[in-house]
Parts: structure tokens; sequence; C-alpha cells
């Protein structure tokens, strides 16, 4: 990837009071990944030199969480200009300054690498990314000269009903020239109605010095920020629908794509089937062929090709399935690794274990992992057959061909092509239930 002359500032610094919860604003999880993240992944892409992390002073917990970037604290809330100037030193005249938001996550590699190409087809000195909206609220306005540039970005507050009156609108995302960036950002004022130090007047400020500045048309989907959990959950319903679409086009089947919830790093092979109402957590894959079917849950977990799970499974953190596994209804699987050809039917947990090739585990079977202390690991090893409602107490190992007959409590080690059995002996009391019911009726 080619590393672009960029600065990326990324504006974290807002509380999020309107979040109404502890979290920080930008830790709020959009497929199971931080919102300021989203953004990180996008400055990846991008090859940026530098990416710096505007917070607050009280948001140790995110410079703590967010190790990949560089961080400056804005001392005071004093507007996005004010945040901006918190990196100063980062400011050099070599590179070009990009200002993106911590809690606008879904803005597209595509739409910033235009706004970077078209800047420099232009040769202008600043760019804006705007949308055009058929209520435009309280966003600020773009106000365009003849020529088709932009003369200044007006805050909602301080517009004329004139200018209240443009539909295009500033998303906040801006690129400005090393050259001039410094020098822009330091004349900004707070006379406004807000005594803000806003970024947008640095638009104006540069048309002032004959500087030229283009704005570049997006999607609102992209801009959309996030400032309540009302937000959050519009959020998630558009990223939701950009996975399902990106898996779609991919070659995935999916019966009813709006029931299906992925993660921001689920990885699905083509020509795999998912049911409705399958979650993904984070960090799944799924090879090809395979069927997941209805109201299953998985997380952290790989299913091979040809395999299927569920309906009403659980695949947990750390299982591996190999090839053509058969996963069924009512199924727990937690660190588990299962080869080829090997089937857990229904009905049973099996925990901090290794199956080996072509195991069929009965139904009701349990590994016993937990001794209340520590997790102990279960083996069993190729073409092992375990009967129905069996207990493997763990640490044990099922030697290879063996059998462990139904309803038994395995304790010890069962060695190649063994038998195990451990149950009550079973004792007939003749006409008992006879006597049992009669004794209840004199009762």
């Amino acid at each position: 990837m080619k590393i672009q002359n960029i600065t990326a500032i990324v504006l974290a610094a807002g509380l999020g009071t309107r979040m109404k919860s502890a979290v920080p604003k930008v830790m709020h999880l959009l497929g199971h990944l931080p919102l300021v993240q989203h953004v990180a992944k996008l400055l990846d892409t991008l090859g940026c030199r530098e990416r710096i992390l505007v917070t607050s002073p009280l948001m140790e917990g995110v410079r703590t969480a967010c190790k990949n970037f560089t961080h400056v604290i804005q001392d005071k809330p004093l507007g996005t200009g004010h945040a901006v100037l918190a990196a100063q030193e980062f400011i050099t005249l070599a590179q070009d300054i990009l200002v993106l938001y911590g809690d606008t996550p879904l803005v597209t590699h595509d739409t910033i690498q235009s706004m970077l190409q078209k800047k420099q087809e232009r040769g202008v000195d600043l760019a804006v990314l705007g949308m055009k909206l058929g209520n435009p609220g309280d966003y600020g306005r773009l106000i365009e000269t003849n020529d088709g540039f932009i003369e200044k970005i007006v805050e909602y507050k301080d517009a004329t009903p004139e200018e209240q009156a443009v539909t295009f609108c500033n998303s906040g995302i801006m690129l400005i020239s090393g050259v001039h960036a410094l020098s822009l950002l330091k004349s900004l004022t707070n006379k406004n109605a807000k005594s803000e130090f806003y970024l947008t007047d640095v638009v104006e400020l540069a048309t002032a010095r004959g500087l030229k500045t283009i704005a570049v048309e997006g999607s609102p989907e992209e801009f959309m920020g996030v400032n309540c959990q009302s937000d959050l959950a519009t959020v998630e319903n558009l990223f939701q629908w950009r996975q399902r679409t990106k898996f779609l086009n991919d070659g995935v089947r999916m019966q009813d794509p709006q029931t299906v919830y992925f993660a921001y790093d689920t990885e699905i092979a083509v020509d795999v089937l998912i049911e409705p109402h399958v979650f993904f957590g984070p960090g799944v894959k799924i090879e090809t062929q395979s069927i997941l079917r209805a109201f299953s849950y998985l997380e952290d977990c790989t299913v091979g090709e040809n395999t299927t799970v569920g309906p009403f499974a659980r695949i947990r953190p750390g299982t591996k399935l190999g090839k053509k596994v058969r996963v069924g209804n009512f199924v727990e699987l937690k660190n588990t690794t299962v080869d080829d050809g090997s089937k857990i039917p229904h009905l049973s947990y099996i925990g901090d274990a290794t199956l080996g090739k072509a195991v069929n585990i009965g139904a009701g079977t349990i590994t016993c992992n937990y001794d209340g202390h520590k997790k102990h690991k279960t083996i069993l090893e190729d073409h092992v057959f375990i009967g129905s409602n069996s207990s493997l107490v763990a640490p044990i190992t099922i030697g290879e061909n063996a059998i462990i007959g139904a309803g038994s409590t395995v304790t010890k080690d069962v060695e190649k092509e063994g038998l195990a059995l451990s149950r009550s002996p079973q004792s007939v009391i003749a006409n008992g239930a006879k006597k049992f019911r009669a004794k209840r009726v004199k009762d």
C-alpha cells in the first residue's frame, strides 16, 4: 500500500452525554468493534503517515484502548477548530491534514480517496465532504460561488434565512493543505453564537487569502454521526445492510438477510447457506458449502467445508470444526476442535475437548471439564462412539475405536477398542407400579 503524505486527526473528545452511558461515546460497539476503531480501519486502507486521536482529559480509558493512535488531549471543549489545534505539533508543511470524527464510522475508503484525488487534480488548497439533503435540519451549509468553489461554511445557528435554505450540507470531514493548515487554524476566532472555535471557519479565512476550496459530494449515510443510542441503532442497521449486501454479492446465500447479524470481521466463503436468525460474533470464519441453520450463535470459531451447524447451536470461542462435521440442534461447543466427519447431532455440551475423525456423540453427552478451580481436557480419538446421556469427567482420553455405553459416567481413560460401561444396576419390582399407584390413591 502506498504511504500518502497525510496526517489524519480524528476528533474524539466529546463525552457523549446524550448516550446516557458510562461507556465513552467512541467506544460503543458497531458490529462488535468500537466506533473509533472503524475509523482506524479506514485509515489503515489510506496509508496515512500519522494518525492522531484527540480526546479529553477524562478519557484515559479510550487512550489505553486505542494503542493504534498517537494521542493528544484537548484540555477544554472549545470547539472543533480548537480540538484540531491540540495536535499542532504534528501539523507540518509537508503533509496535508485530514480531519475525521471518532463517532462517524461509516465513511468509506472510496469517498476519502475521491476527495484526495479531486483536491490534487484541481490544485486547490482545501477540500470538504458534503451531502445534499431534502431536509437539512441544523447541519452547516456549504455556500458555493458561481464558479463552483466553496466560499464559506456557515453553521446553522449563524446562518441567514437565505443560507439556511441551502441544501448542500457540511459533513465535517475536511482536507487542508499542510502549507496553510497551521496558519489558518491559528487565525480562528470564537465570534459566533456558541463562542467556539469552529473548524469550518477555515474555509472563509482561506477564501479571504485567495485560496480555493472545493466540495466533494458523498452519501448522507456515510456521514451519519452517533450522538445517542437511537443514532447508534440506526448506524448499526446501516452497517448490517452493508455487510449483508457484501456477502450476497460475494456468493453467500441467505434466505432472510434482514435477520442475520454480522460482525465487522466475519469471513464467509462462496456457496455457504445461512438460514434465518443466525448471529455472528467477532472472529468467525466459514468455509465453502457449509450450512448454518436457523437460530445459531457463533463467535471466535472456524467452520470447515461442507459442515452443518444448528439449528439452535451455540459455537463458542476457540472452536474449530473440520470438514463434513455435523453439529446439530441444541449443541454447545467451547474451545473444542472437531476433526473431519465427526457428529454431535443434538442436546450436548462439549467443552475444552479434542475430537478425532468420525467421532459420534450421542444425545445428552457432556464433558465435565471444570472441577471448580481449573478447566481440564477431554480427548476423543478417531472413530470413538459415545452413547447417549454420557458424562465424560475430564481430564480423560478415550482411545481410537472405543465405545462408551449409553448412560455412563466415565472417570478413567479408555484404551483403544475398549468398551466402557458405568451404570447403576437395574432392579425391577414385580407389580411395583401397580402397588405404587394403589398407595397413592389410598393416601
